[in-house]
Parts: structure tokens; C-alpha cells; sequence
């Protein structure tokens, strides 16, 4: 769900008001934010405006722009805690779900109050409390004489059905492994009935026979939300309106996904329209599989736009983070198969939750940082919006795994001209900054050659200096302090910084 703070909405109005550009250094300055700050805001702003048809353009020399196709809609400020806290509440989600099921069938006060067994009274309170909630979806609840009804456009309606299946789902992330845990599956049965969530899980699974791989999470679960959606609304006899002519593909997805409509069509004896189809295929090809065999990526057949996002990310997060990343060939293979179903999912703006953010936001937050602030740049040159924070945890966490990776199993050779004292203390210093690493000698300059002859290592620190080795040097103090191990990752970071122009080619 996304809001926006109260200072961000602020620069809307402010914008708003503004018939050309206005200036960066202005608008921050009537916020009383850095600059930084500013720009942060307009990411945020831009994520929330997402489907809304809204953006704010920001152009150097120029400053910011609202671009708005409608008239611009008042966000959701994030402090309300009845919006924050509206899917802890099982009553609430139940009266959502209903309106939204059975939109722009209106439903009456007194059928809720039965169904729930309180008072008319307190079924109005609930009502205030959802009706904020779905402002967030850009849904409007319409209360008139025949009842209370949801209007708005059936994908907004979707979206806030598969928010509410998604949170159902992944709010008991931690209970267990299995992707449609037990607990939820009861909970979702309660609400959408126990034949149409056995039908979704019965499918997913002939979808993964078909691809003959596993459709790994959160995909799995966003797969799931969609098809549940899909069958309630097609139960209501709800259609969604065939405004737009879907592209048909030729390609395996496609093949599937017409093959999964064929299947839903049989159990339900209902005719889906071909939007549908292109629904399902756009799924399929914005989710993460895992094959039932192992695959090695040829750089040859990669796909070429994610390839290029892949090396452009690693290139900047290495001068970011100050880590050799560009040289990491698994590294940049397991980038470039996440990157592609990315960079579908940002182009038809299917959005994926991570139940783990806040933590990687907290125990990851120099990496998550900089892979922020370097998809922030790689978006400036980019046709897709900005990936989301959920979508920046994900890289992360390939991004810290390789980082791990280059502090292990490092060999190194010390050159000191002190004496057996500090370079006792200087090897004790090394291997506590770097546990991983193996020291396997420590000489005296005038011996390092012998010993390379006769040893291999990946990289010398040295507290003297040395002639030029193909071998990265790092030149470190007798007491190696924090500095220290900043000018020895540059170093390793240095080694193949060269090659960067040969994975751009």
C-alpha cells in the first residue's frame, strides 16, 4: 500500500500551483529539506503515482515538473494509523473484501451488520475506516439509498483484492516455508470458499508442470492472489471491461497461460475473456522460476536490456560500496536472470511484496543504500519507473552475498621492515578485520620476490613500499586501523576495475 507523508504532499500542492518548472533549490528550500531529501520525496511521490496516470519530472537546470493527466487526487497521508493497521483487523478485511467482490453490486448496512453480528452503528464506523483505505487504490466507496458499493476501475479493484490475499498470506511469512502455509489457506477458504483455493493451488501446479520449473515466492503468491481474484470476480459475473486490444505473444508463456484460461473455462464452465490470457502471461513472465534442472546462463542468448542493467548496477555499486563486483561472473549471471522478470514486472507495473524488507532495510543498510541510490541513476536513462523498496531488497541480497563472498578465502603475504613485534600485531590486526583471508607469509621486501615465486596470492599489504607487481598492493600503517582496511578492499577492488569495458562491450 503506498502513502505519502505529510511533507510530500506538500510539494504536490506546491506543484500543482506551478504552471512551469520549479526550482530544486526553491522547492527545498520552502520544505526546509537538503536537496537529497528533495529528491528522495519525488521518488516516493512517483511510486505512489504509479497507475494514476501522474509523475513528477525532474530535469537538471530546470527543477521539477508536475505532470498530471486528470486532476490530481489527495494521497494518503502514511500516519493514519486506521489506513496502516486496516489488514490486522479480520472484520475489516472481511467487509472489504465483500464490497470489493461484489462491486458496483451495492450491499446494505444491515446485511454487513448480520453477517458480522454487530451493530448497524459500528458497521458505519468500519465502513469510514475501509473507505480511507481504499483511497489508497484510487477506489471511491458510494453510499446512496440502494447501499454501499465500490467504484472505481475493475484493475484498482484488483489490486486492492490481491492486497489483501498477499498481506493474508505473507503476514505468517515466518511460521513456515511452504508458500500457501496452512493457517493462511484456512484463512483465505473462509472468505473465498475452500473449491476456489484448492482450484488455484491445482493450477499454479499445471503451470509449473507446463514450464517445468517452480515459480519461487513472492511470484508464487502474487500468481495466487491474481487467480483468486480473478475466479471470484468472474463468479460475481463481474467482466472487465476489453477496452484495450491485448497483444498476443508467441512464445511459451503465452502457449501457457492460454492453456491455464482453457483449464480455468473447464472447471468453471464460465468463458474468461482474452485479456485473461494476456493477465496470466504477464505474471508468468515477471516472476522468479527456479528449473528442475540446473542451468547455466549463455551470455549469448541473456537477454540484453537486463544484461546491460545487470553490469551498469554492479559497475556503480563498486564504486559505491568500494568492492570488486564487476569481475564476479556468477554474481552478474544471478543478476541478470532476477533483473529480467524486474524489469517485466516494472513495465507492467505488477507490484511484489518482501516480507523481509524492514529487516534487510536494518541489517543490510549500506548495501540496500547504495543499490537504491544506483537504480535511482540507472532510472534516469531508464524507460521503466524506479523499482520499489521491496524490488531494491531483493538486490540486496545478491549484492551482500557477493560481498561476503570476496572476503572469503583471500591469500595474502605481509610485507613489514619492522620488527617480529608489529608484524605479529599487524598479522593479529588483518586476520581480525578479515577472518576469511589467509595470511600465508610475512617477508621482508627484499624476499617478496623469492616468495612469489613460490607462492601464489591474491593480494600484498605492505608498511613499505615496493616496485610494481601485477599483484594489487595495498599500503597499510604497522597499527592497520580503519583506514587501513578501506585502502586494502580498494585494492582488491582496483585488481580488475580494468575490465569493466570488456563485460560493456
Amino acid at each position: 500500500m503506498k502513502v505519502l507523508s505529510k511533507r510530500q504532499i506538500s510539494l504536490i500542492n506546491h506543484l500543482t500551483q506551478e504552471s512551469g518548472w520549479l526550482a530544486t533549490s526553491q522547492a527545498a528550500k520552502m520544505l526546509n529539506i537538503s536537496v537529497s531529501t528533495l529528491r528522495r520525496d519525488v521518488e516516493a511521490i512517483n511510486l505512489y503515482f504509479t497507475d494514476k496516470g501522474h509523475s513528477v519530472i525532474s530535469k537538471p537546470g530546470l527543477g521539477l515538473k508536475l505532470e498530471a493527466n486528470d486532476v490530481v487526487p489527495l494521497p494518503l497521508i502514511s500516519g493514519d494509523a486506521q489506513v496502516v493497521n486496516i489488514l490486522k483487523n479480520k472484520r475489516l478485511v472481511g467487509i472489504a473484501t465483500d464490497l470489493l467482490t461484489h462491486s458496483p453490486t451495492p450491499l446494505s448496512i444491515s446485511f454487513l451488520a448480520e453477517k458480522y453480528f454487530i451493530s448497524r452503528s459500528s458497521i458505519v464506523e468500519d465502513l469510514i475506516k475501509v473507505e480511507k483505505w481504499l483511497e489508497c487504490f484510487s477506489l471511491r466507496m458510494i453510499k446512496n439509498h440502494t447501499g454501499t458499493f465500490i467504484d472505481g476501475n475493475d484493475y484498482d479493484i484488483r489490486m486492492a483484492l490481491k492486497e489483501i490475499i498477499t498481506h493474508s498470506v505473507l503476514c505468517n511469512y515466518h511460521m513456515t516455508d511452504s508458500r500457501i502455509d496452512r493457517f493462511s489457506r484456512v484463512q483465505l477458504i473462509k472468505e473465498f470458499g475452500k473449491d476456489n483455493v484448492a482450484n488455484c493451488i491445482n493450477l499454479i501446479a499445471f503451470i509449473e508442470d507446463e514450464l517445468t520449473c517452480a515459480i519461487s515466492e513472492p511470484y508464487y503468491t502474487n500468481l495466487f492472489s491474481h487467480l483468486l481474484v480473478t475466479i471470484r470476480r468472474l463468479e460475481k459475473r463481474i467482466v472487465c471491461p476489453a477496452d484495450e486490444a491485448a497483444p498476443v505473444h508467441d512464445n511459451k508463456e503465452w502457449q501457457i497461460a492460454e492453456k491455464a484460461i482453457a483449464w480455468l473455462e473447464q472447471k468453471y464452465t464460465l468463458r474468461f475473456p482474452q485479456i485473461e490470457i494476456n493477465y496470466i502471461y504477464q505474471y508468468l513472465v515477471s516472476s522468479g522460476k527456479h528449473p528442475v534442472h540446473a542451468v547455466h546462463p549463455d551470455r549469448g542468448v541473456q537477454d540484453q536490456e537486463a544484461l546491460h542493467y545487470a553490469i551498469k548496477l554492479t559497475s556503480l555499486l563498486s564504486q559505491l560500496l568500494k568492492c570488486d563486483l564487476i569481475s564476479d561472473q556468477p554474481l552478474l549471471n544471478a543478476l541478470v536472470m532476477h533483473i529480467k522478470p524486474m524489469l517485466n514486472r516494472l513495465a507492467f507495473r505488477i507490484i511484489i511484496h518482501n516480507p523481509l524488507l524492514d529487516e534487510i532495510k536494518k541489517e543490510l543498510s549500506p548495501v540496500f543504500l547504495a543499490v537504491r541510490n544506483a537504480t535511482m541513476q540507472i532510472n534516469n536513462y531508464s524507460k521503466h519507473d524506479p523499482p520499489s523498496e521491496d524490488e531494491i531488497a531483493y538486490l540486496t541480497v545478491y549484492i551482500q552475498a557477493a560481498i561476503e563472498k570476496i572476503k572469503e578465502n583471500k591469500k595474502i603475504i605481509l610485507v613489514c621492515s619492522s620488527g617480529v613485534g608489529t608484524s605479529q600485531l599487524l598479522y593479529s590486526r588483518i586476520t581480525k578485520a578479515f577472518p576469511d583471508w589467509e595470511i600465508i607469509d610475512i617477508v621482508p621486501g627484499s624476499r617478496l620476490k623469492e616468495t612469489l615465486a613460490e607462492k601464489k596470492c591474491d593480494l600484498i599489504i605492505s608498511t613499505i613500499r615496493i616496485e610494481e607487481m601485477m599483484i594489487p598492493v595495498a599500503y597499510v600503517s604497522a597499527l592497520f586501523s580503519a583506514k587501513d582496511i578501506i585502502r586494502v578492499t580498494e585494492a582488491l577492488f582496483s585488481k580488475r576495475q580494468t575490465q569493466e569495458s570488456e563485460y560493456v562491450k
